[in-house]
């Protein structure tokens, strides 16, 4: 069985729905309106695990969470169940690497975890969350590394995602905002352990100092 979670925000896409519908396996969606409720993607993703550590009976399920902005194949979800425990499987043409000399993600909006991913229950109880003091474009990253530095395997599917929306760059000082530089100032010295933390921490301040 599949426990599928989407953090969605106002809208429930017509598209995304019709995409649902093809799929050739059972899954129970969890559906969660962070507009309705408050909060952003990363304290929804958050409660969805508190959830998950309370459940019983799920050793053998997988554990999906995405968004609801992309349309994909009806074989995705299936492909997506295969997931071996260790691993985390991510759409075709997805990633977590970051070119730390710019401090530029190599696939912009299409990052890891931010539109899909699958783990085994298990694997998923154990990962300890997502960091609640990071915006979502930054939370997912956070989390992939997170996973890569426990052990866990991200492997790319043979199935990928479409979607059309990009992140918006807000006002740089509001909490969700992927410009806000304390949160890159956290999320460097989280996962930035290299010889560009220092350029990446002065450029993220003097970016935001240069547009005022």
């Amino acid at each position: 069985m599949i426990h599928l979670f989407v953090p969605y925000y106002g809208e429930w896409h017509d598209y995304f729905q019709k995409c649902l519908d093809s799929q050739t396996v059972k899954f129970r969606l969890f559906k969660y309106d962070r507009k309705e409720n408050g909060g952003g993607w990363t304290s929804a993703c958050n409660l969805f695990y508190r959830e998950a550590c309370r459940y019983r009976g799920i050793e053998d399920d997988v554990i999906c969470i995405m968004n609801n902005d992309i349309t994909f194949h009806d074989s995705f979800l299936s492909e997506g169940c295969r997931v071996e425990e260790g691993t985390v499987l991510i759409p075709h043409g997805t990633g977590i690497s970051i070119d730390w000399r710019t401090k530029r993600t190599y696939h912009g909006a299409d990052t890891f975890p931010g539109r899909a991913f699958f783990m085994t229950a298990p694997d998923f109880i154990k990962s300890g969350g997502f960091c609640r003091l990071l915006p979502h474009y930054l939370a997912d990253y956070d989390y992939g590394f997170k996973l890569a530095r426990r052990g866990m395997k991200i492997k790319e599917m043979t199935q990928g995602i479409h979607h059309d929306n990009h992140p918006v760059n807000r006002n740089p000082w509001r909490v969700r905002s992927v410009n806000n530089p304390i949160a890159w100032t956290i999320f460097l010295f989280r996962n930035g352990r290299n010889r560009f933390v220092f350029k990446n921490l002065v450029t993220s301040w003097y970016e935001l100092i240069k547009k005022r």
